[in-house]
């Protein structure tokens, strides 16, 4: 209900207020006089200024000055006083304002006050104005031009380079031009593409407040001074005044936000790693080397070192003190470490090694109830390690056997830490070695964007490439050939740049406001536009440039390393620790006559042969015999009292004729078995040994015709005691262990 011509005729009466005394109207004469690149004639023959504001029509100097009234009425072309009656006429031109002191106005009263945008900062002048000082308001004024940040502009635009289906031109018969040649130059032939789509529609919602955009070449001269990059030439343009914005896809990077400003980010472009495609590999070798795939050279090293010193730790625990004096009384008159002592060593340390790699590949520790506690202990740790390292091994063993694509490096880690060399763009060149110092990048310097990066790496001067997704991932030319050179995308991001336009630094801010408000309330943004491009178009490079999920589940085939096997590694160590500290404490009680040390270093076992002949045995020697022989065999060793080695040789029993010793006949005997036999210490000398005669009746005593010995049984026993006895021993698993004992026991005295 207001009556714009009554309103009209209120508001262009004569002036009833200059502002108030805290904030009145100022005189701008001189200050718009002095915009002589802006001067203008009115109407009337008055000296004017240009208002850039819609048509830019001319107002006179005193425009805004002085006095309240309704300015824009009569200047601004909107205001069209034969409009006034129709319901849509803008309101604000009937609103009375003037040019302020901002700062007095801000200070001593409460009055809106607001920045002229027919003068903006860059033309020198601070030029503010007000409608509460006028006592009028800016409601109508603000809502009406919501949104018009720009004044209605007309922009010219550069284009860098042609980047199909980004922006192209067209030749004569409709083709797609792919380079730029003469028809660059030409202003007549329009652009077309993804990004003009995506302006056209950011002009579409402003309404008026870009009027129009006018798309232009780049300068020879600034491509002279920035050969390596377009987009950096066009940035050049920009500074040196030759356009007001260039459309493309630019990163803003440091060099260029010297030369300009720049839109808020239109997208966010990805820089990731293109490799060469891995292939399948079926050689007999590769197929060999995966049963060792599993594991890491490193564990694989853990995992022998862990298997030696737990032998040679081993053969010190059995060994132990006997070992020393028995090779003390075959090596009496030898140096103190001799070649014989040093055969021996070897050759039980060989066999330990051997066993213990028996244990490993098993799965599993020989259950020893009869040694020692150090042993035993060593062996519990060993037993762990064992078994999380096969439970490893054994899981991922499947998923190697079965792969056919061999390793291959598709991370920007990887490629540095196998010092690749990375072909990167030069426009990103300070970006790049600052995130990635000890990268070795290569940088193109002739000025073909990507497809230059892709000369590089045909000329092998570079392994693989760090591209932009943004810039690329639309370009089927460039596309199928990277198909030709067998080049895919990865995941792994070089680094992550914004996209955005470069503008004059007095356009930043109108034009990020209609790219923002697009986005969020228009649903107007890049990535749309580009979705729409590729619907409608229905690109399609001739190869997948993607790596595949074949190749990309690299997780499956992940090695386990020795961080992965800490646990099982410190619990053997620790064990080891353990069971080491327990036999140097047993070794040194030992040496100085402690009683304690049995508690340590004696094995644990029950003595089957206790109520056998034990007189025969002193405590000493079977001291020797439970350290030097194996340990289950020690009961059944005792019994015998070994020191010495004799052949396989057959002995005979004299006859006796005394009727206490339950012997009437003459008996011959033989060794089914390498027989040990105590020394006394005499070369030659008299030697005890026990044996059965070839009926199994009874023990006798005889000569060995191989090495005549005096030979003498211990008490006669009954024949059914006898046989009782020898059937408890046949069937103790002890037998075993004791011809075992046997065997290793001859071997050392051929040694």
């Amino acid at each position: 209900g207001i009556d714009p011509q009554s309103k009209y005729q209120t508001m262009t009466s004569p002036p009833s207020s200059t502002g108030g005394t805290s904030c009145p109207c100022l005189n701008k004469t001189a200050e718009l006089a002095s915009l002589t690149e802006r001067a203008c004639t009115t109407s009337s023959g008055a000296p004017g200024v240009t208002l850039t504001l819609r048509s830019g029509s001319c107002a006179p100097l005193n425009y805004g000055s002085n006095i309240c009234q309704p300015h824009d009425l009569v200047y601004d072309p909107i205001c069209d006083i034969s409009l006034a009656t129709q319901p849509n006429f803008p309101l604000y031109c009937l609103q009375s304002w003037c040019y302020v002191d901002a700062d007095a106005c801000v200070r001593d009263t409460d009055n809106a006050v607001y920045r002229s945008s027919y003068f903006p900062v860059d033309s020198g002048m601070d030029m503010f104005y007000s409608y509460d000082a006028c006592n009028s308001t800016a409601e109508e004024w603000l809502g009406f031009y919501e949104g018009d940040t720009l004044g209605g502009i007309k922009l010219k635009a550069s284009i860098p380079n042609y980047l199909e289906p980004m922006i192209f031109k067209r030749d004569g018969e409709g083709d797609v031009i792919s380079e730029p040649g003469p028809e660059y130059y030409n202003n007549s032939i329009p652009y077309e593409g993804v990004y003009m789509n995506y302006v056209n529609e950011i002009m579409r919602i402003a309404k008026g407040d870009i009027q129009e955009v006018t798309y232009t070449y780049k300068s020879r001269s600034s491509l002279l001074q920035h050969s390596s990059s377009h987009y950096t030439a066009a940035v050049q343009d920009i500074e040196n005044g030759l356009v007001d914005m260039s459309i493309g896809p630019f990163w803003i990077t440091g060099e260029r936000l010297k030369l300009a400003a720049f839109t808020v980010p239109l997208i966010y472009d990805r820089t990731v790693l293109v490799i060469p495609k891995p292939g399948s590999k079926n050689s007999l070798s590769y197929q060999t080397s995966k049963v060792l795939a599993p594991f890491t050279a490193g564990l694989w090293g853990v995992v022998i070192l862990v298997i030696v010193c737990t032998s040679l730790l081993s053969v010190w625990f059995a060994n132990g003190s006997a070992t020393k004096r028995v090779l003390r009384r075959r090596t009496k008159q030898q140096p103190r470490f001799s070649r014989q002592q040093f055969g021996i060593y070897a050759r039980l340390s060989l066999d330990s090694i051997l066993e213990k790699g028996l244990f490993f590949f098993s799965g599993g520790v020989e259950q020893d109830g009869g040694s020692s506690l150090p042993y035993k202990l060593l062996l519990f740790g060993f037993g762990f390690f064992i078994l999380i390292t096969v439970s490893s091994y054994v899981a991922n063993l499947a998923a190697f056997l079965t792969r056919s694509v061999p390793d291959y490096i598709a991370t920007m880690e990887g490629a540095v830490k196998n010092n690749l060399k990375i072909c990167g763009h030069p426009a990103l060149a300070e970006e790049l070695t600052t995130k990635w110092p000890d990268a070795k990048f290569v940088f193109h310097t002739e000025g073909n964007e990507f497809f230059g990066l892709l000369d590089d790496y045909r000329a092998g001067k570079c392994d693989v490439l760090a591209v932009g997704r943004e810039d690329t991932t639309m370009d089927l030319e460039l596309l199928n050939q990277f198909c030709d050179e067998g080049l895919v995308y990865t995941n792994s991001l070089v680094m992550e740049n914004p996209i955005a336009f470069p503008v004059s630094p007095e356009l930043a801010s109108g034009l990020s406001y209609w790219i923002l408000n697009g986005d969020k309330y228009r649903g107007v943004n890049l990535q749309k536009s580009k979705e729409k491009y590729i619907a409608r178009n229905k690109l399609q490079p001739k190869c997948n440039v993607e790596l595949s999920a074949q190749t990309t589940e690299r997780n499956v085939y992940a090695q386990i390393m020795p961080s992965n096997m800490f646990f099982p590694i410190i619990f053997w160590l620790a064990c080891a620790v353990v069971a080491v500290t327990l036999q140097i404490v047993h070794m040194w009680q030992a040496k100085n006559g402690r009683k304690g040390s049995a508690l340590i270093g004696r094995v644990s076992t029950l003595n089957l042969f206790k109520h056998i002949d034990h007189d025969i045995v002193s405590p000493k020697e079977d001291d020797d015999v439970a350290a030097f022989a194996f340990p289950r065999a020690r009961n059944l060793v005792a019994t015998t009292s070994p020191a010495s080695i004799i052949d396989d040789a057959s002995c005979r029993a004299p006859s006796r004729n005394n009727e206490n010793d339950g012997l009437t006949k003459r008996s011959r005997v033989s060794f089914r078995e390498p027989s040990v036999i105590p020394d006394n210490g005499a070369a030659g000398g008299p030697r005890r040994v026990r044996f059965i005669d070839d009926d199994d009746e009874f023990p006798v005593e005889g000569t060995c015709e191989s090495a005549p010995i005096e030979c003498e049984t211990a008490s006669p026993l009954e024949k059914d005691e006898f046989d009782d006895r020898i059937r408890q021993l046949l069937d103790d698993p002890s037998v075993v262990d004791f011809l075992k004992c046997c065997k290793e026991m001859k071997e050392l005295g051929r040694n």
